[in-house]
């Protein structure tokens, strides 16, 4: 493995130093093949796929040489300015290679939307500061397990051939989401001219956990006349890896005070975090994946047509946190203060509790598949279709954590906002965290999820096209779908820690000094400790249940944690396209109604416990039904054939989850309060009567859908074939959000429920620039060069307060997820050789959520920082067909920032969360 590294880097190295050279085309090096491809006549992008486009006239008559990325911004383009709705795309340059290493990766270079960032990729995809999508594979909605969505991160890049973003909803576009829908269209047979094979093969190395993991896809397809009409079959399949490491520095939400007890130099009145701590997430994730597509066409009129995709997902993850708290029988000496507030900068702690944490072994496993068939018969201006398609998906993770705690409580000198990147930092006082004998057993957490979904889904439509008049065309259509969900749930916990049993004691326990992890600055001092290896506590967990006394297997599933859901939606929609000319101007668009009526039942338990004690599930089920009508208008002002102006106005709805619509109330364990913990003593303080509360989860059957009315106006100006300026507006005004809170009516108990949140506005403004430098007079290396830059603007208020939640500052908070701005400046450069992308990333400072904390009556925000982040991206292809690629994500290394204000708005650094640098070296092929 070593050797391998060292390879590697020596090979990115290597290719650094080609990738910065200059780059000289040679006449006549054509770059990739190529090749020209066709569109499917039964693509789900509203224009066919403009991956055809290939060298072409300039105006000025010169050729231009059309490749790779110019091909790309094409064929995005060309959807864009064709679309009857409001969209962006994002295309494969090339078989198997979207402009970024993972397709969620490449979506947050599309004006308005947003990614949050973690366990080395991008995900949590929001458009215009809504996380509320809908999710689509060629047309056809598809989910994970129990959720209503996909996550777009679980499609591999090279199996995508482009990513649609709908910001303005059609009536005959599946329902589901207020922010959109991003369909993600797949290749078939009939998109090529004949016979195709490509592929790809890279590595990517992490650089935080210093391992390598493989990535690799390979696509085949044919098309052949037969004595019965035209048949063509694609094959795809995909591997795609990642081995990370991110580290966490952060420290607690409560914020103490000194007293002259536990501060005798520095007096009363000062505040400090009660507690800090690191936390070590290693992940290697894998996802693999494959679909197939077959079409035939009998007769020019009718093409039949069947397709299956699977996808997966196996993750291995190994963490670790370590808990440092600042509370208990305290002494703070050394006291330094932030200038000019109450706030400790720095001091030596003595008499805290003693430091704990856990080593945990996550292993999660998803297997989702979806297959359809249907046909399409078209005669003259008359079009009808169908498809019937089946979705299954099931997760499954289990989860084993083995806690520990420090064999004493040592002297530790603390800092709570170091002058690197801010937030804590701490070193122990003669005491060594990398010997084991320092460590000992304190419990045993294991869990585990079993959830699944399943649907049956299946439309008709019907579309027909005038030739002449007012009215252009007319659709209608009927959907209906069968959806089941599940939900087994189960965990154990036993804690041992008053034995003092050697943490080495433990059966099979191998102990090691971690992985570093926090690699780009030594802001951390505590960069390794001893813990237990991820295999030891896998390969030995028959013998640790038996050594703490738990049950044998897995644990059991708990009752009030299980929901049975079934959802039965039918849904009908008229849509009529109409057109005409004011004289040079051209003006067409789109008039429509959805309905949908949905029946959703859910089952689960109860938990009920009498006087006595004893504890009984009796079942329980909740049954809603609701119609939803959602009106579509929308224009388009085509004042010349580069220069139109689009107006659209859409209702649309998202139904909650299945898990929020539960009716389960679960309690957690209660509280367990370490030796020496003040609570044991005087529980009826206010900070104890807090820390002791129960807490639980429930659901709520009685949630409303998220419910939008939505207003889109663009102006797009097409000034080349791969240039373009578009400056958009929109407004969201939305009700109904979904906000976790903690219900604390209830005597003794803290119950995070789901809740509907009032009204929301989100509106904004985007602008999006694309061009090459394809001007005449110009030298042809110079006509490499490239820009794209997009920005968005979003200001969101709402109302966000639940009428049992905690206070909240003003009436005007930001609403959780969403950057006032936002935006990407791409630069470019390719000849038929050499091509190469830099492209940053910025979004501005969010709020992630709202926390109420024990001292303080406000509901604060935990709110992230503004943060960019620069990827390099370049390519050589020193043969035709065979390309060879360099990636580096995350160039800069610098590190999310989260803060949250206390009291009445002083601030201290909540987390520090370095991300992964990883570098992909690789090879395509396209023949």
């Amino acid at each position: 493995m070593i050797q391998a590294k060292g390879m590697l880097y020596a090979s990115v190295a290597a290719f650094a130093l080609i990738a910065t050279a200059p780059a000289h085309a040679q006449a006549g090096v054509a770059q990739e093949s190529p090749k020209p491809e066709v569109a499917s006549d039964q693509s789900v992008s509203p224009t066919a796929p403009a991956d055809a486009v290939q060298n072409a006239p300039a105006e000025d008559g010169s050729e231009i040489v059309v490749t790779g990325l110019r091909r790309s911004l094409e064929s995005a383009q060309a959807i864009k300015r064709t679309s009857d709705g409001i969209v962006d795309a994002v295309v494969a340059q090339d078989i198997g290679k979207l402009p970024d290493t993972f397709a969620s990766s490449a979506l947050q270079r599309v004006a308005g939307v947003a990614v949050t960032r973690g366990g080395g990729e991008a995900a949590g995809v929001t458009v215009r500061g809504l996380p509320d999508l809908t999710t689509t594979y060629n047309g056809r909605q598809i989910f994970t397990a129990e959720g209503r969505y996909v996550q777009i991160q679980d499609f591999p890049a090279g199996t995508v051939a482009a990513l649609e973003v709908y910001k303005s909803g059609l009536a005959n576009m599946i329902e589901g989401g207020i922010a959109g829908s991003i369909n993600v269209r797949g290749r078939k047979p009939f998109d090529f001219n004949g016979f195709e094979l490509s592929g790809s093969l890279n590595a990517v190395l992490s650089q935080q956990s210093k391992n390598i993991a493989p990535n690799g896809n390979l696509l085949i397809s044919d098309r052949w006349q037969t004595g019965i009409g035209e048949m063509g079959l694609l094959l795809n399949a995909s591997y795609v890896g990642i081995n990370f490491l991110d580290s966490t520095r952060e420290q607690s939400l409560v914020i103490a005070t000194t007293t002259a007890a536990n501060a005798p130099a520095a007096g009363p009145g000062l505040r400090y975090p009660d507690a800090q701590g690191i936390f070590l997430g290693y992940g290697a994730r894998y996802r693999p994946s494959a679909n197939a597509a077959f079409q035939w066409r009998p007769t020019p009129e009718l093409e039949i047509y069947a397709d299956g995709l699977y996808q997966g997902f196996r993750s291995k993850d190994y963490n670790r946190y370590l808990f440092m708290p600042i509370f208990g029988d305290i002494r703070l000496s050394n006291v330094t203060t932030i200038p000019n507030t109450n706030q400790i900068l720095s001091a030596t702690v003595t008499g805290a509790v003693r430091p704990d944490g856990y080593t945990g072994s996550f292993n999660g496993k998803t297997d989702t598949y979806q297959g359809g068939v249907g046909a399409v018969w078209k005669k003259d201006r008359l079009q009808i279709s169908a498809d019937v398609a089946y979705t299954n998906s099931k997760y499954r993770a289990d989860l084993v954590n083995v806690d520990y705690a420090f064999a004493s409580s040592p002297v530790r000198d603390v800092v709570f906002e170091e002058p690197h990147d801010g937030g804590p930092t701490q070193t122990f006082v003669n005491f060594d965290i990398t010997n084991p004998a320092n460590f000992i057993s304190r419990g045993l957490y294991q869990e585990l999820l079993e959830v699944g979904g399943k649907d049956w889904q299946s439309r008709a439509d019907l579309q027909y096209d005038f030739d002449e008049g007012f009215l252009k065309r007319i659709q209608v259509g009927i959907r209906y779908s069968d959806r089941d969900a599940n939900r087994d749930f189960g965990n154990f916990y036993v804690n041992n820690e008053g034995s003092g049993i050697p943490l080495t004691s433990l059966p099979g326990a191998v102990v090691r000094t971690s992985q570093p992890g926090f690699a780009y600055n030594d802001a951390n001092r505590n960069r390794a400790y001893a813990a237990l290896t991820r295999d030891s506590i896998r390969d030995n967990l028959v013998a640790l249940r038996q050594f703490f006394g738990t049950p044998a297997g897995l644990p059991a599933f708990n009752p009030t944690d299980n929901f049975r859901a079934n959802e039965k939606s039918y849904t009908a929609y008229g849509q009529v396209k109409y057109g005409f000319d004011l004289g040079s101007t051209v003006i067409d668009g789109l008039v429509g109604l959805r309905a949908i009526k949905t029946k959703t039942r859910i089952s689960g338990f109860s938990r009920v416990e009498d006087t006595g004690g004893a504890v009984t599930f009796p079942a329980i089920e909740a049954r809603n039904e609701q119609t939803d009508y959602l009106p579509n208008a929308s224009a388009r002002v085509a004042f010349t054939d580069k220069l139109q102006l689009r107006l659209a106005y859409t209702q649309t709805r998202t139904r909650p989850n299945f898990f929020d619509l539960r009716p389960n109330t679960t309690l957690f364990q209660p509280p367990i309060l370490a030796p020496g913990d003040p609570c044991l003593t005087n529980p009826s303080t206010a900070d104890c009567v807090e820390r002791l509360r129960r807490g639980g989860s429930a659901g709520n059957p009685n949630l409303r859908s998220l419910t939008s009315d939505n207003y889109d106006a663009s102006l797009e100006w097409y000034f080349s074939r791969t240039g373009s300026f578009t400056a958009a507006v929109f407004r969201h005004d939305a009700n109904g959000f979904l906000a976790t809170v903690d219900d604390r009516s209830a005597a003794g108990l803290r119950i995070a429920r789901p809740v509907n949140l009032g009204n929301t506005r989100l509106q904004g403004a985007e602008l999006q620039f694309t061009s090459f430098l394809d001007i005449d007079g110009l030298p042809e290396w110079a006509k490499g060069f490239g820009l794209q830059a997009n920005g968005t603007y979003i200001d969101a208020k709402g109302d966000l307060q639940p009428n049992f939640a905690a206070t909240l500052n003003n009436e005007q908070q930001p609403f959780p997820g969403v950057s006032r701005w936002a935006y990407n400046l791409i630069a470019l450069y390719e000849r038929p050789v050499f091509s190469a992308r830099l492209a940053y990333n910025y979004r501005s400072k969010f709020v992630n959520y709202y926390s109420l904390e024990a001292f303080d009556p406000i509901a604060h925000p935990i709110t992230e920082r503004g943060r960019g982040q620069l990827d390099f991206s370049t390519s050589v292809t020193p043969v035709p067909n065979i390309t060879i690629a360099f990636d580096i994500v995350n160039l800069l290394g610098n590190p999310l920032q989260r803060y949250r204000p206390y009291d009445t708005g002083d601030i201290y650094t909540r987390q520090i969360l370095y991300l992964e640098r990883s570098y992909s070296l690789g090879i395509r092929f396209r023949f």
